[in-house]
């Protein structure tokens, strides 16, 4: 495992905590996280870390506990992340590069469904969007992921799809545990790997 491999392992890890102590910081830090995960070369290169802000920016950004969490905000993030997820979803990856691991690209699926669950105008573009991703792998060969990771793209896509359907249920269901009504099922913070 090089060097840079461990450096980026031990930052995300170190974010995911420091995140959970202090979500607002990420709403403080929305411009700098929205630079990095609206960079594509970030999902190549930088997987455990770029695959962390992009689950952050959707878990935080769709709690709203923070006041600052605004629609702009909100559409804002879905768009920067949606133009990553289609540029990493409609090429072959760069040269000498594999194509990203299928957890970029649920983790960038999975945040969309959850910014859009807190601000409903954005459910028709992420539904169809999943729909013609689903689309996509179903028919066949994908050059922008190995033919054995589809069946996790393909279902998690289906499981978004579902839970968008019902936009009350996806709130619910997506809403962060520090946002969400008493007695609803939540999201949790991942377990960060050393």
């Amino acid at each position: 495992m090089s060097t840079s491999t461990r450096l980026s392992r031990v930052l995300s890890f170190h974010l995911l905590r420091f995140c959970k102590l202090r979500p607002s910081l990420v709403v403080d830090q929305s411009h700098e996280l929205l630079e990095f995960a609206g960079t594509t070369a970030n999902a190549f290169s930088k997987e455990a870390v770029f695959t962390d802000v992009v689950w952050l920016l959707g878990e935080v950004l769709s709690g709203g506990s923070d006041p600052r969490c605004s629609v702009e905000l909100i559409t804002s993030c879905f768009e920067s992340l949606e133009a990553v997820l289609f540029e990493v979803t409609s090429s072959a990856p760069p040269p000498g590069e594999e194509p990203v691991a299928p957890r970029v690209i649920t983790s960038l699926m999975s945040a969309l469904a959850k910014l859009a669950s807190r601000s409903h105008d954005l459910i028709p573009r992420v539904s169809l969007f999943l729909s013609k991703l689903r689309a996509a792998a179903r028919g066949g060969a994908v050059v922008w992921s190995r033919e054995e990771d589809l069946v996790a793209i393909v279902t998690r896509g289906e499981e978004l799809c579902s839970l968008l359907r019902l936009p009350g249920v996806a709130q619910s269901v997506l809403t962060p545990p520090h946002a969400a009504p008493a007695g609803t099922a939540t999201s949790t913070w991942p377990r960060a790997s050393s």
